[in-house]
């Protein structure tokens, strides 16, 4: 019988804050304590300063070091926050193990959608399964984006704006790691379940499944082959909501006699394809890529039982994966209003 895993902590402590800068201050101050020491036993008078007051310099300055000898506290207690990964169940966990959340059971089938800002400096992970839908983030400066590099080119771009982006925890707080306890959380997840970052896993607003894997889509009761032809176009559409029009973003796959229309709202900002420069480098093309997947042409409204309302979010990575799918030697298009 194979033995559970042994728990893992993935921290989410502001740097300043880790245990280990506490223990070299502990250090740093011993060190004057010493000096202080030796300057009285070279210049006091008193024989009972020169005996007494260095002998209490010299004890606090050893209980000082044999602090910062001691071994740090769990980084589960003495984080303020942070993810456990115990047994097969993934934990948003506050101070102390305070406000326990389960965002997911590995035991199950579950997906990580990873998606990033143009500029891939910051980088989100959709943990999607029958828990619902939780998110944690990631902020990734020069040197770390040069580090996971691989690991950011697998994140899929979804807009200029950072709105969902935040990784909110079903505490109502951020959830954001370092980007190598992210990525050591990713290693974990893939170990556990190869393919999640291929997958995601939710039901739309009527019930029915709404899943991607490298395979297949399944949307609005349909399942749709990705290795087999199949066509599909993304385009926008207005309608009028109130007083005001909407704005909305689709996609409209067909395969055989199966045909959706995957729809959300457009985002206030699209971000230009001129965006990153003339010369993009390896993630800039990346980048560019999934901004070409984010282009619709105008078209009239789809006919509403054909609808499947999506996450925002979740329409660049479909549309990557259809893209990947084999097309039909002929193509029969909608009429373009």
């Amino acid at each position: 019988m194979t033995p559970p895993p042994e728990p893992r902590w993935f921290d989410a402590t502001a740097p300043e804050l880790s245990p280990a800068r506490g223990a070299g201050a502990r250090r740093l101050w011993s060190i004057p304590l010493l000096v202080a020491a030796l300057v009285l036993v070279a210049t006091a008078r008193s024989v009972t300063v020169r005996a007494l007051l260095p002998v209490a310099l010299v004890a606090a300055a050893g209980a000082l070091l044999a602090r910062g000898r001691r071994p740090l506290l769990p980084a589960a207690q003495a984080s303020r926050r942070g993810l456990s990964l115990d047994g097969d169940r993934l934990l948003l966990r506050g101070k102390g193990g305070a406000g326990e959340h389960v965002l997911l059971t590995t035991r199950e089938r579950f997906g990580v959608t990873l998606l990033a800002t143009p500029r891939r400096d910051r980088i989100v992970a959709l943990l999607t399964s029958s828990a619902g839908m939780s998110s944690v983030g990631a902020s990734f400066d020069g040197p770390a984006r040069r580090a996971f590099a691989a690991l950011l080119d697998r994140a899929s771009v979804v807009g200029s704006d950072e709105v969902g982006l935040e990784a909110i925890g079903p505490d109502g707080e951020p959830i954001s790691l370092g980007p190598a306890v992210l990525a050591a959380l990713l290693d974990e997840l893939t170990e556990r379940s190869p393919g999640c970052l291929d997958r995601f896993l939710l039901t739309d607003a009527r019930g029915a499944t709404l899943s991607l894997d490298s395979r297949e889509l399944r949307a609005g009761g349909r399942v749709f082959d990705l290795t087999a032809p199949l066509e599909w176009r993304a385009f926008v559409f207005q309608e009028a909501l109130g007083q005001a029009v909407a704005v909305y973003q689709g996609t409209w796959v067909r395969q055989g006699t199966s045909e959706v229309f995957l729809v959300c709202l457009l985002p206030a900002m699209t971000p230009s394809l001129d965006g990153l420069g003339a010369a993009p480098g390896p993630l800039d093309r990346g980048a560019l890529r999934d901004l070409r997947l984010m282009q619709g042409a105008p078209e009239s409204p789809p006919p509403a039982e054909q609808r499947v309302a999506i996450d925002r979010l979740l329409m660049v990575p479909i549309r990557s994966a259809l893209d990947k799918a084999p097309r039909p030697a002929a193509q029969t298009h909608r009429a373009r209003a």
